[in-house]
């Protein structure tokens, strides 16, 4: 092969695999979070959140060395890696019940298995089957945006106005949690975990940086652009065709995320326990009933049931795995019973800023995860 084909083919490689990453990365969080940004504290909200997001995905693929560093990461690790992704996968279960359903109408749970079913069984390929998914993944999202732009409905954004809209301030509370979130869950994916492993250091650093400077971004403009359909409700009956480019590009990339985790799981362990899958399967239906159990009148603080419940999820992304990798992961290694010890503490903390907009109580909730660092764990014993 001459030297200009293979910088070709290198140069595909990179460009799939940067889509890869931004699809498997544009979760229910990037596809719902900016709406209620958008909602509550206007386009700086969005730009608080966009920041550290882009920022800490892209630099998971400068700061791990080779595919080596990976694997020993994972190896030393690999409990946490397994929930972080059933916690993902749970987490778009009750998404897809809670709100897919709300838009795609009660045929939603055959149409989401329906391709969730297709990109498994793209992705058992062993050749560009990733490629393929991510691929289809983001032309579906794009086809199904384009035509609302074309339609006219699209973009929609949506205007805080009067009492519902909080106090900008609000921004600065959320950004030590955005940025603590977000420079530390990527380590936990075993998704980028995947890309890293197969692409040289340079290649990777090119792929991160275009997956997520470049095609993410879009992804998120995209939220921001139907984010006044979905801020105070949505009436499918009124909108049916609206309802179903919404629903197409919710489901595509929902599925195409909870296939990518579903696969990987298998390659870093070999078999569950009796236990791991009870609990798994316990708290995934649960979620699933408590997205379907949302049309019930019960609020909390003034919002509903279903929105809390999604808020409450966003605590794994924002303290619980981010408490994990910083106390550890990284150096000096801190016990597990210092990382449950804190999250303890500071989850009350959480729970008033997110749920109760409290939101000044977040950073000292963030404050103590990371200063809990310096503390040692206890005096060793003499020799």
């Amino acid at each position: 092969m001459t030297s200009a084909g293979r910088n070709e083919g290198q140069a595909l490689t990179v460009a799939g695999w940067a889509v890869y990453l931004a699809m498997s990365w544009t979760w229910c969080i990037g596809m719902y979070l900016p709406v209620l940004l958008m909602r509550e504290l206007g386009i700086g909200g969005v730009i608080t959140f966009a920041i550290p997001n882009i920022v800490g995905a892209a630099a998971m693929g400068w700061a791990i060395r080779d595919a080596g560093q990976s694997r020993r990461i994972i190896g030393e690790h690999r409990p946490a890696f397994v929930w972080f992704s059933l916690i993902t996968i749970v987490y778009h279960a009750f998404f897809a019940a809670w709100m897919i359903r709300r838009i795609a109408g009660p045929n939603a749970g055959a149409i989401v298995a329906g391709a969730f079913l297709m990109f498994w069984l793209i992705l058992q390929w062993k050749i560009g089957g990733q490629f393929l998914a991510a691929l289809l993944a983001l032309a579906v999202s794009l086809a199904a945006i384009g035509w609302g732009i074309w339609r006219g409905d699209l973009p929609y954004v949506a205007q805080p106005v009067g009492a519902d809209r909080l106090d900008p301030i609000n921004n600065l509370w959320l950004g030590p949690a955005w940025t603590f979130g977000f420079l530390c869950c990527p380590y936990l994916d075993l998704t980028f975990h995947a890309a890293r492993q197969a692409l040289s250091r340079t290649q990777a650093r090119a792929a991160f940086t275009f997956g997520f400077g470049i095609i993410f971004p879009v992804m998120l403009a995209i939220t921001v652009g139907y984010s006044g359909w979905l801020a105070v409700g949505f009436d499918r009956a009124r909108y049916p065709q609206l309802a179903l480019f919404l629903s197409a590009h919710l489901i595509v990339q929902s599925c195409l995320t909870v296939a990518l985790h579903v696969r990987q799981i298998p390659r870093v362990q070999q078999r569950a326990s009796i236990w791991q899958f009870l609990a798994f399967m316990t708290i995934l239906i649960l979620a699933v009933l408590l997205g379907v159990w949302d049309r019930s009148q019960f609020r909390y603080n003034g919002i509903a049931l279903g929105e809390i419940i999604y808020r409450a999820f966003l605590g794994f992304y924002g303290l619980v795995f981010p408490a994990y990798v910083w106390l550890r992961m990284c150096p000096p290694h801190r016990s597990l019973l210092r990382v449950g010890t804190v999250i303890l503490i500071a989850a009350p903390l959480y729970w008033l800023g997110f749920a109760d907009e409290r939101m000044g109580f977040i950073v000292p909730g963030v404050l103590i995860v990371v200063l809990a660092k310096l503390l040692p764990d206890g005096v060793k014993k003499a020799a």
